[in-house]
């Protein structure tokens, strides 16, 4: 935590100007390019390896960079992934969509688990509805 804290009293001593003057410029008419789905896992930095700067494009960071389908959203649920196309291609006319995976993502690494341990699972036995304890139907 102390590093993170540096981190952030020195980008107000060194950056913060700069930015906040990158800020103003766009403050009025930003231009948005793309809207970026990514990962939120630490190693990945998309305004690094895209070489994009304040005001390029709307970045959505989550747990494997997954966009759940439009009917997930029928009721009041809300939720910034499809929150970010609607602003991006309906409210500023944005024609590029990126998904961006990578490499080892413990997000995708863990469903494709849990996938194949499901899998497994109806080979060997019948399902048990969730919710329910194994070792206390078995003693009523």
């Amino acid at each position: 935590m102390e590093k993170i804290l540096r981190g952030i009293m020195r980008y107000r001593v060194l950056d913060r100007a700069s930015m906040v003057k990158q800020f103003q410029e766009v403050k009025d008419n930003p231009t948005p390019k793309a809207v970026f789905y990514t990962c939120m896992d630490s190693r990945m930095i998309p305004t690094r390896f895209t070489e994009t700067s304040v005001g390029d494009m709307f970045v959505v960071r989550n747990a494997g960079n997954v966009i759940p389908h439009s009917q997930h959203f029928v009721d009041e649920m809300t939720s910034c992934e499809p929150a970010a196309l609607e602003l991006g291609c309906i409210i500023n006319n944005i024609r590029h969509i990126i998904v961006c995976g990578h490499s080892d993502c413990k997000a995708m690494n863990l469903l494709y688990q849990l996938r194949s341990e499901e899998a497994s699972d109806k080979a060997r036995k019948p399902r048990r509805r969730l919710g329910t304890n194994p070792k206390k139907a078995a003693a009523n």
